[in-house]
């Protein structure tokens, strides 16, 4: 395989590092609670960015990229955009599965390099593509994809099929209000699980894609099918999209974060949303999911640097790339880019309340695992911090109680032990004893 990939020059960050370690520390920085675990350029650098360019990007940085490999999947070919997935093979000969994003201006091209459409196209073709490739977040969205199965003499046929006649090996396919009759005798056939197939194998009432070329008869209706393939028997779905582009808000992350470990998301709207797609495994806009992530998931930052899973909150808004497991129905994360995490170095702790300041909208709190004896923390609040305790819609400041555990996330002021919260999530209430949690914080003066 060859490819090439030219940086775009549109975006340029400078590369340069930050001696951190030599900076004294300021008397109010975004800073860890725990300063022994504080997330540093070092975890989320990938290209050796500095902090500052971290912080500050405005936008996600792109190569361009061809490619050539075969089609796998094709998602729904009329929402306003889709995806397909395209195997390519390096000279190593491993392959990879590449979620590649089809916008309405996405140029589709016949192999003839004539114009092309995505409900001709059928697994097996072979497809190349050029594309802009997010560096940070996985995303691949293509500026130009060519069929080169599909030939200037190709033409596509889909629909229903009518009737069947094994003994003259022909279909007939109903279609936009038409009646086209397929000659099967010479195609080849998918149907379900038997690959290949004959005739036999399928059944009036089944949703069919077929590449046929001309008959010689003069009849625009009949044609000759090189390849036929069942994608639907009633509610069975054979071609099923199993590679998702999901935008979501996380409703919900487990306290333990170690791998692999299952968050919720509740899936917003997207231009891959179409209502009434049958082929829609992951749900429409409200569905709330389940998102597995691994060792092998890639969590990014908004625009630039990787992120680390202690930094997500419930509320945080991400864009995930992943498989959906058949036997679970879990979306696996290949990339999740979290639109709500860009600063370095800011808290994301447990706590437990000891007292609450509803007239100041604060909190005091003690925080728990972690072998640091500081004094208590006060978590200060504001109209721009978002709240949220499991199972509670539309949950507030006013919910919170003394003994509650709570993650926040915000800026942290290290001389007067204050971290000013952009969001507080509850995650249960309990009254904690030494003996359950020995590393608790002093109590407050």
């Amino acid at each position: 395989m060859k490819y090439t990939k030219v940086q775009n020059l549109s975006i340029i960050f400078s590369a340069f590092m930050l001696a951190v370690s030599a900076v004294p520390a300021l008397a109010q920085e975004a800073v860890d609670i725990d300063a022994s675990t504080d997330i540093t350029l070092s975890d989320v650098t990938i290209s050796g960015e500095s902090e500052d360019n971290i912080n500050n990007a405005s936008n996600e940085v792109t190569e361009t990229t061809t490619e050539t490999g075969m089609l796998i999947e094709i998602g729904n070919t009329t929402a306003e955009n889709t995806t397909i997935i395209v195997r390519t093979t390096d000279d190593e000969g491993s392959t990879e599965d590449v979620t590649l994003e089809i916008e309405s201006n996405s140029s589709i091209q016949q192999d003839s390099t004539a114009s092309g459409d995505l409900s001709d196209w059928i697994a097996g073709d072979q497809i190349t593509f050029t594309a802009d490739e997010y560096t940070n977040s996985g995303a691949m969205v293509a500026k130009k994809v060519r069929n080169r199965s599909f030939k200037r003499h190709h033409r596509g046929r889909n629909g229903w099929i009518e009737a069947i006649r094994t003994d003259v090996q022909e279909v007939d396919v109903q279609w936009a209000g038409k009646i086209y009759t397929l000659d099967v005798s010479k195609a080849r056939m998918v149907a379900g699980l038997k690959n290949p197939a004959s005739i036999e194998d399928f059944q009036v009432g089944d949703r069919i894609r077929a590449r046929v070329v001309e008959d010689g008869d003069g009849n625009n209706l009949t044609r000759d099918a090189t390849i036929m393939v069942a994608l639907r028997r009633g509610k069975d779905l054979f071609m099923r999209v199993t590679r998702w582009v999901v935008p979501g808000v996380i409703t919900s992350i487990p306290e333990e974060l170690d791998l692999p470990v299952t968050i919720e998301v509740e899936v917003s709207d997207s231009k891959f949303y179409e209502k009434g797609d049958v082929n829609n495994l992951i749900g429409a806009p409200g569905t709330k999911i389940l998102v597995d992530i691994t060792e092998d998931t890639k969590l990014r930052r908004r625009y630039l640097g990787k992120a680390q899973l202690s930094e997500f909150s419930e509320g945080d808004h991400i864009r995930i790339i992943g498989r959906r497991d058949e036997s679970t129905g879990h979306l696996v994360a290949k990339f999740i880019k979290n639109n709500s995490v860009q600063r370095l170095s800011v808290a994301y702790r447990l706590g437990k309340v000891i007292a609450i300041d509803s007239a100041n909208k604060s909190l005091k709190v003690n925080l728990v695992r972690t072998k640091q004896t500081h004094k208590s923390w006060k978590v200060l609040t504001d109209s721009e911090t978002a709240f949220h305790k499991r199972g509670v819609d539309n949950f507030s400041f006013e919910g919170i109680e003394v003994d509650d555990i709570i993650r926040v996330r915000g800026t942290a002021n290290r001389v007067d032990k204050t971290v000013a919260a952009d969001v507080v999530v509850v995650l249960a209430h309990k009254r904690i004893t030494p003996t359950e949690a020995p590393t608790l914080l002093e109590p407050a003066e």
